[in-house]
């Protein structure tokens, strides 16, 4: 897998998630896929469960988001967000907030 990347600190590291963004996460997830078939002795140390990534303990449900990113942004209040954490880049997660639909004009 590739080097995850960090959000930067600030208000910049806040994102609303949109249709694109959960296709962002498929593609992403489809060439993980790809890379992992093409993997022909299963016998890597990669496997080793010590050397797999974890989830950032700062950035769990519940907790006070760091300092270092500063508050949200006032459009993005109670709005759904992309995962800050690069654990869940490659992941699709349950969300108790669906994802917004375009208006449509039924004239």
């Amino acid at each position: 897998m590739a080097a995850p990347f960090l959000a930067p600190p600030g208000p910049d590291s806040f994102k609303k998630f949109t249709p694109e963004s959960l296709a962002n996460i498929e593609k992403r997830i489809a060439e993980e896929k790809a890379k992992k078939r093409k993997k022909p002795d299963s016998s890597h140390r990669d496997d080793d469960e010590d050397n797999k990534p974890r989830p950032n303990t700062d950035l769990e449900a519940g907790r006070s988001l760091p300092f270092i990113y500063g508050d949200i942004p006032e459009g993005l209040v109670a709005e759904p967000l992309e995962d800050m954490d690069p654990y869940y880049m490659n992941q699709k997660v349950s969300s108790p907030c669906p994802l917004p639909t375009p208006h449509r004009n039924h004239s």
